[in-house]
This record gives structure tokens, C-alpha cells and sequence, in this order.
């Protein structure tokens, strides 16, 4: 059981850290949905990603078992909801980073292609990216909120400039492609799009779950 809740997790985390967090608040209110389809091989549907003000919601369900990250940057942190368990993790956003994790976050050349796409009924622009992690397209959305995975003030000084540009104009990936000898494979797209009120609950740790975040703490230290 440990184990599939640490690769929940990670999955989350892998989502979220595509791009940097801007903090301002948004005119969109409201939920994206992506289809991933590296997710969906693993037995995940589509991912709804909430969007209130500042704050952040991805729910993931594999096998049917639903969990939830929030993003809360103005409390600084990151919170993992383990529905079945009726837990969550928590995680401390202003926590150091290590020097030579920073080091690790390959050199990003990014270009403006000057097309633009519409996307479950949204215009954005389409952006490639080169890095040592490889070739990718991404189509970015402008007023609804950026994929966000809030970072401590080390972080944001160290991302790369493609991520700081985004972050700071508030966009949202509404479809990433990567490319390969000419190929391209999408690996996150937004199949609907939905602007309406969100219940601040959504952003909430229900009432009676109970912390695990020192359980996650003591299986990491032992790998």
C-alpha cells in the first residue's frame, strides 16, 4: 500500500513541477482537464486541474483510487490527499534545496514558432523548447493560471529563463508535444475546459484526516 501511494506521489509531483509557480491571482476560475497519455497506460483517466484565485487542485485516479495535490503558495506549501486512507502529506515548500540539485536543471533554449493553436476552445501560442531532456512544443494559454508547483526563493533564481517567462506572463501548457527524429508523441493535452465557481473546500484538508507527512518523512530516509 506504501508503495502505491509513493508512486502517486511522485506522479503528481512529476506534473506539477513541469512548470514554475507564479503567485499572482488569475481571472480564471475554474478546472482543466488533461489527458496524459503515459498516465493512462498506467490505469489513470484524465487529470481535473482546479484553478481558484492563486491556489491549485490536480485530482489523479489510478485503479480507483483517487488522491489530490494542492498547491497553496501563500501557506508555502504542497499538500498530497490520500482519500482511501483518509490522510494527507504535507510538504514544507521553504525547505532548502541542496547546490547540486539546482546544478542538475539543464539549459532551456525556447522560441517563440509564432503559430498558434485552439485547444478545447482556447487560443494559445505555441512554443518549442530544447534541452539536454530533449525536444518539446508547448502550447501556452495567457489569464489561466500556470501548472504550478510552489517553490522556495533558491528554486525560482535557479529556473531556467523558459520557465521564469511563463511563470511571471501566468501561462497554462494547454499541450505538450515532444519530438523525436521527427516525430511527435503528445504527452499532455487539455481535452475540456470549464470556467466556473470553485468551493474553497477544494483547497482544503478535510476535516478529520489525519497527517502521515512524518510516515512519507521515514521512507524517504531510508532510501
Amino acid at each position: 500500500m506504501l508503495k502505491r501511494i509513493s508512486l502517486s506521489l511522485l506522479t503528481a509531483l512529476f506534473i506539477a513541477g513541469t512548470f514554475s509557480l507564479t503567485t499572482q491571482a488569475q481571472d480564471f476560475e475554474g478546472v482543466i482537464h488533461f489527458e496524459i497519455p503515459e498516465m493512462a497506460e498506467q490505469g489513470m483517466g484524465e487529470m481535473p486541474y482546479m484553478v481558484k484565485g492563486n491556489k491549485g487542485r490536480m485530482e489523479i485516479n489510478h485503479m480507483g483510487q483517487k488522491n489530490a495535490m494542492l498547491m497553496l503558495p501563500d501557506e508555502s506549501k504542497m499538500v498530497m490527499i490520500i482519500e482511501k486512507m483518509q490522510g494527507y502529506i504535507e510538504m514544507d515548500t521553504n525547505k532548502e534545496t541542496s547546490k547540486s540539485d539546482l546544478e542538475e536543471t539543464p539549459d532551456t533554449e525556447m522560441t517563440n514558432t509564432g503559430q498558434t493553436k485552439t485547444i478545447a476552445g482556447r487560443t494559445c501560442e505555441v512554443w518549442r523548447m530544447e534541452s539536454e531532456d530533449g525536444t518539446f512544443e508547448t502550447c501556452m494559454a495567457n489569464g489561466m493560471g500556470t501548472f504550478m508547483m510552489p517553490q522556495n526563493k533558491m528554486q525560482k533564481n535557479q529556473a531556467p529563463e523558459w520557465a521564469k517567462t511563463f511563470a511571471e506572463k501566468g501561462a497554462m501548457p494547454l499541450e505538450i508535444v515532444e519530438i523525436q527524429n521527427g516525430s511527435k508523441s503528445i504527452k499532455m493535452k487539455a481535452t475540456k475546459i470549464e470556467e466556473k465557481s470553485l468551493s474553497d473546500d477544494l483547497f482544503k484538508i478535510p476535516e478529520g484526516y489525519r497527517d502521515m507527512s512524518g510516515m512519507m518523512r521515514g521512507m524517504q530516509n531510508r532510501n
